[in-house]
């Protein structure tokens, strides 16, 4: 395992609720209700907080410290050899976007595939994971 910034690790945890909180709310939030076919009253029924976001931010974290170790294997501490910070985010951009691609794309269509999800929803939540993990990678691949 490669040594990385845990303070930048935390941050990066934190993105995606930040995100998390704008696309579901004030950019996307009518729009993901009606391809929810929810309600806002409906979705808060049994919501336990708590539970559900304690949850949702151990595994950003989880995300976070993944992406450091990918970032710093592609990206050596030393990253001079690669356009200095620039070369380190362009790092971070790509191996977000191979994450992106790679396995939250195949999750995406399973959920439409196999369980008849709608793929509006769908694309959704992947448009809003490939925008946190951008963020997060960036944030880790320029804090180092």
């Amino acid at each position: 395992m490669h040594e990385v910034n845990l303070l930048a690790v935390l941050v990066a945890g934190i993105v995606p609720m930040i995100v998390g909180s704008l696309w579901y709310g004030p950019i996307f939030g009518k729009r993901w209700l009606a391809l929810m076919e929810m309600t806002a009253e409906e979705i808060q029924e049994g919501f336990n907080p708590v539970k559900t976001y304690g949850v949702t931010l151990l595994l950003s974290l989880v995300t976070a410290f993944v992406l450091a170790q990918l970032i710093a294997e592609f990206a050596p501490a030393d990253v001079s050899s690669v356009g200095g910070s620039g070369g380190s985010a362009m790092v971070g951009v790509h191996v977000a976007l191979m994450a992106l691609v790679g396995f939250i794309l195949p999750v995406a269509n399973q959920s439409i595939a196999f369980e008849k999800r709608k793929p509006g929803l769908a694309w959704l939540n992947v448009a809003y994971n490939g925008v946190a993990l951008l963020a997060q990678a960036l944030v880790i691949a320029l804090w180092r």
